[in-house]
């Protein structure tokens, strides 16, 4: 997620999951609010990030897996798949462009004025922001058509299984090892721990 905060705007229409009508209801405003939050805890953030850059992850599926296990859900691999799907072309046609554009900013310090890079990259992250709030709509776009397993146990452990279940589909996806290794590790348990 771009860093920065944010107010959600306009409600977008909630889910409710067909199959657990007793379970909370989800949606993308609830998401986005959620999102904004944990993002903000110590270290998420930075062990999101971690797990952008060295194993291309989706932040946005980071946090959903973190969303669902505090909602007593559970992913699998077609919810995965649904909301990996939904967001693929936004992000790579929207986000990782504004997030290549803001990195090279620096490079650029002996020609262009220190406040004029400032000025441009406040507004990169706004868009950034703007950009990770409609990829948290269209992970949602979908989930009435898919009822979101429910699972037992505790949010730490439903959170550990959801990330679990994303990174090895990362690590499948970069066709190297399968096996986690002590940063993927220690990145999950950052995550999970401040649930």
């Amino acid at each position: 997620m771009a860093s920065g905060i944010a107010h959600a705007e306009g409600a977008a229409p909630q889910t409710r999951n067909k199959e657990f009508a007793d379970m909370t209801t989800l949606s993308a405003e609830d998401f986005w609010t959620f999102s904004l939050d944990f993002y903000g805890k110590p270290n998420v953030a930075k062990a999101c990030l971690s797990f952008q850059d060295r194993r291309d992850a989706d932040v946005n599926l980071l946090l959903l897996a973190a969303y669902l296990a505090s909602k007593g859900h559970v992913l699998d691999d077609t919810h995965l798949s649904i909301a990996d799907g939904m967001t693929a072309g936004w992000r790579a046609a929207v986000l990782q462009q504004l997030r290549q554009v803001r990195r090279r900013l620096p490079k650029f310090a002996e020609e262009v004025p220190e406040e004029d890079r400032k000025n441009v990259k406040e507004k990169i992250l706004e868009a950034e922001l703007a950009a990770e709030q409609v990829a948290h709509r269209l992970i949602f776009k979908r989930l009435d058509d898919a009822p979101m397993p429910t699972e037992g146990g505790t949010v730490k452990e439903r959170a550990e299984r959801n990330l679990k279940l994303y990174l090895r589909r990362l690590l499948s996806q970069a066709g190297g090892s399968a096996t986690p290794d002590e940063r993927d590790l220690s990145d999950l348990d950052t995550i999970v721990a401040a649930l």
